[in-house]
């Protein structure tokens, strides 16, 4: 199978003067991240497949004066803190297929272990560094941490074959955690990552075939444990918020299915604590594409 999803994510943020710079701090992040995957079924009840990031980050620093902190950059370039790049980290991930019932009502649980390999595009000194002069030029943003991971997931949905319009057709829920192996190479140490999503999705039955067959509704909780800089705590690492997202999604027997997916987050622990009054609101918007493919690989039978 091949997979792929495109995310649109634009973060508005403000806060009130920081160190020695008296003035509004304010600007936008945009990103723009494309994730394709290839899935590979190595039997009847487990897959591998391997996903790669690829994306840009980019700051448009809206403040009435120049900041250390923050100005017009993107994560293509390199800058005094920061190795730009447009790959983010590759992930490998296992599936095990615990429990099926096919076309008929009933559960299916999946269980999945995989690695995060780091890309180059990293931060290589922390941004929260001062010498004797205030705060040094510095970026805040990468595509990578440059940490290897494991992750872990259990996936538990049901199928309910339904003709009602306001009976979900799939619900279910994900887990997935996210532990680091070790410090990157210039000494930053990621917390761990927890990730629960609920979603349902409910069929349209719309006759048309250019109308979307699946509405789907969701809620995720994101909480990120403290990282660290050469062991010391890094600030603002340290996260829990929720995210609800609604969506469509069109699909074709010979063409594949689509989707289009919009989220909301509102996360005010990015701003610095010694910054009050700050504010992060975020609308992200992801399509994605999938088709399974009928074909074997000559070489590859279990």
């Amino acid at each position: 199978m091949v997979s792929g999803n495109y995310s649109l994510q634009y973060v508005d943020w403000a806060h009130d003067p920081i160190d020695n710079e008296e003035f509004e701090h304010l600007g936008t992040l945009t990103s723009h991240i494309i994730t394709p995957t290839i899935t590979i079924g190595i039997s009847d009840y487990i897959n591998f497949s391997y996903q790669q990031t690829i994306g840009i980050r980019t700051m448009d620093w809206q403040g009435p004066e120049v900041s250390s902190h923050h100005r017009d950059e993107s994560s293509l370039t390199d800058f005094i803190n920061a190795i730009g790049s447009v790959f983010g980290d590759a992930r490998f991930n296992l599936k095990y297929l615990l429990t099926n019932t096919g076309s008929m009502s009933g559960s299916r649980i999946f269980l999945g272990f995989g690695l995060v390999v780091p890309s180059n595009s990293v931060l290589t000194e922390s941004p929260f560094l001062k010498n004797e002069d205030g705060t040094p030029e510095h970026r805040h943003f990468s595509l990578s941490d440059g940490c290897y991971k494991t992750n872990f997931e259990i996936q538990f949905y049901m199928k309910n074959i339904t003709k009602k319009r306001y009976v979900p057709s799939f619900y279910g829920i994900t887990f997935n955690y996210t532990k680091p192996i070790k410090e990157s190479e210039y000494g930053y140490m990621s917390g761990d990552t927890y990730i629960a999503i609920g979603s349902m999705l409910f069929s349209t039955q719309l006759p048309k075939k250019w109308h979307p067959k699946g509405l789907s509704i969701g809620l995720s909780n994101l909480k990120t444990e403290q990282a660290y800089w050469n062991n010391e705590e890094a600030p603002n690492t340290k996260s829990n918020f929720l995210m609800p997202s609604i969506g469509l999604i069109w699909s074709d027997k010979n063409l594949g299915s689509m989707s289009i997916n919009f989220k909301y987050i509102k996360d005010n622990s990015l701003i610095p604590e010694d910054a009050p009054n700050g504010n992060v609101e975020s609308i992200e918007m992801s399509i994605g594409y999938r088709k399974t493919l009928n074909y074997t690989i000559p070489w590859f039978d279990f």
